[in-house]
């Protein structure tokens, strides 16, 4: 019985062998199908977070773009609303000349008229005492009639009327003023 037993051991013993072998085999592959989880959980990490940062890029960079495109917008309208005051004040100052002055602006614009356009002008009811001087100087009649013109004057031939108020003067020329003006102010 004794050699029985010695062979049931040796058979134990190497069951025994088999079995941590198989369990250290089993351990290796159980490790090497956590560490390729494991790397490609990071990888998946990775790739998710890459793509949250990109949206979050985006995102951010849309936002600047926007805030961005709104201060250009708001500048703007700061811009014109200068150049709209400096015309505004432009036609004031103008209109406030000293008489003397005054006369010779519009003497400056009556030298430089075509008189094929028409001899006729026609001024506001408050310019016609203080113009009517440097309109015959200039070689124009001063109409009996007047005109709701805040300055300058119309020129009229017949039907046809030109007008030459500070007012249409800054509508026809607005563009070319706020180009001039803005390249002085900015």
């Amino acid at each position: 019985m004794n050699d029985g037993k010695i062979i049931i051991d040796k058979i134990i013993a190497e069951a025994e062998k088999v079995a941590d072998a198989t369990l250290k085999q089993a351990q290796k592959e159980v490790d090497s199908i956590l560490k390729a989880a494991q790397d490609k959980a990071g990888k998946e990490a990775d790739a998710l977070e890459r793509a949250a940062n990109s949206e979050a890029d985006k995102v951010r960079s849309k936002e600047i773009s926007g805030a961005e495109m709104q201060a250009k917008k708001a500048i703007l309208e700061q811009k014109q609303n200068i150049l709209a005051d400096v015309i505004a004040e432009a036609e004031k100052r103008l209109l406030s000349l000293e008489d003397a002055e005054y006369a010779k602006v519009i003497g400056g614009m009556l030298a430089k008229l075509d008189k094929s356009l028409g001899t006729e002008i026609i001024v506001s009811p408050k310019d016609a005492a203080r113009l009517a001087a440097v309109v015959q100087e200039n070689g124009f009649q001063l109409s009996e009639k007047t005109a709701d013109i805040s300055g300058g004057f119309i020129v009229k031939n017949g039907d046809i009327e030109y007008n030459y108020s500070f007012e249409s003067i800054i509508t026809v020329e607005k563009e070319a003023i706020r180009q001039t003006a803005a390249q002085i102010l900015f």
